[in-house]
């Protein structure tokens, strides 16, 4: 079997581009033949890892949409589907609806190659979140701007999808609403941790308590909780790892206060960080997983997640994190667990037991029962 994965992230630091790499390590271990098409930072190359290719292609009329994320303009993309051709695929999985996604389907009806898709972002609160923070900023007066934009790209999100023979989701709520939603068949493709990278043995004892949170720093991420309640904790540090449009705002409105921002941190350092923490949040209402939070819980620490979306299917209440329901019960969940360290050390046990239950080679082996599920009913 030859599989194409078309994706628009896959050498960024985020939850998505982390996956497929970790994909392409699997497929190279394993010799399964995947090539990745992505999205280059310089000129177009192909790099070659055993049964693994990995083709970059420079944007033609590049938008940078996003803090790190990439649109090219140029649709369709002829390269492509000239090396695309050449290659003989059995499927084509597209990781995106975005511009290297819309390739996909095109390479993929001129070839006849079944396609299946997986969501990863929730692209329709991202940009409504986008629109009504841009509609405040400069006090425009449209009151529904940010419904109407968010209905808009359901819209289009439906159109793509259900151009696909199945679509992965990485939890069951995200899974559940792309269900009501879509047309298509519905699946889970979740997410596995390297327990052997993000280890409590990384963790160097410091004085007082550190609360971490690592991700984009956006937002999107409702970092605006974490802001308001760093006004009053004293008794403990607020850590932040990781960059993007946000952080100039909040470091702003954390002057003063016993908040830190690292920027971004990786290998060694990373896993450091986690694990020499003592409490984990992640405030975030929209992400569709949020691996970061299972990088911390193999780390060996307690989470604090919201009660929306994909996040709070990893936390058992009260055993290895809380799932907040709302902006008091966050922080009164925090404040608990700083206070309270044997409670912290029970949880992070409980939340490194369950990290070690969720490998990627389990991942990814599924994964690979659903190509070739979807395969077989196309050669009927």
């Amino acid at each position: 079997m030859r599989v194409a994965l078309f994706t628009d992230t896959y050498d960024e630091v985020n939850g998505v581009g982390n996956t497929f790499r970790y994909l392409t390590r699997y497929c190279r271990d394993e010799g399964r033949e995947l090539d990745v098409y992505a999205h280059a930072e310089g000129k177009d190359s192909v790099e070659e890892q055993g049964t693994v290719r990995i083709c970059r292609y420079a944007p033609a009329v590049p938008v940078d949409i996003y803090f790190d994320m990439i649109f090219d303009l140029k649709i369709p993309r002829f390269r492509i589907f000239k090396d695309f051709r050449s290659r003989g695929y059995d499927l084509v999985h597209t990781a995106t609806p975005g511009s290297m996604g819309l390739n996909a389907l095109i390479a993929a009806r001129l070839s006849d190659t079944p396609v299946i898709s997986s969501y990863h972002t929730s692209l329709p609160e991202y940009v409504r979140k986008r629109v009504e923070d841009i509609v405040a900023r400069f006090q425009l007066p449209s009151q529904h701007s940010g419904e109407r934009s968010e209905t808009v790209m359901w819209e289009y999100l439906k159109w793509y999808y259900n151009q696909t023979k199945l679509v992965l989701a990485p939890s069951e709520h995200t899974r559940a609403t792309l269900a009501e939603k879509l047309d298509t068949e519905t699946g889970i493709f979740t997410r596995g941790i390297e327990t052997e990278r993000f280890d409590p043995r990384f963790r160097q004892e410091q004085e007082g308590v550190t609360v971490l949170y690592v991700g984009r720093v956006s937002t999107e991420k409702n970092l605006e909780l974490l802001t308001e309640l760093f006004q009053d904790i004293t008794d403990a540090r607020l850590l932040v790892v990781g960059d993007g449009p946000y952080r100039r705002q909040m470091e702003a409105a954390c002057a003063g206060k016993n908040v830190l921002f690292a920027g971004f941190l990786e290998g060694e350092e990373l896993s450091r960080a986690y694990a020499s923490s003592d409490i984990f949040v992640f405030p975030s209402t929209t992400d569709t997983f949020g691996n970061v939070v299972l990088e911390a819980m193999s780390s060996g620490i307690p989470v604090i997640v919201t009660d929306k979306m994909g996040p709070r299917e990893m936390v058992t209440e009260g055993e290895n994190g809380f799932i907040a329901r709302d902006r008091d019960e966050f922080g009164r969940r925090l404040k608990q667990l700083i206070g309270d360290k044997s409670l912290r050390k029970s949880m992070g046990q409980k939340a490194r037991e369950y990290a070690l239950t969720q490998s990627w080679k389990s991942v990814f082996n599924s994964l690979f029962i659903d190509y070739n599920k979807v395969i077989g009913r196309q050669s009927r």
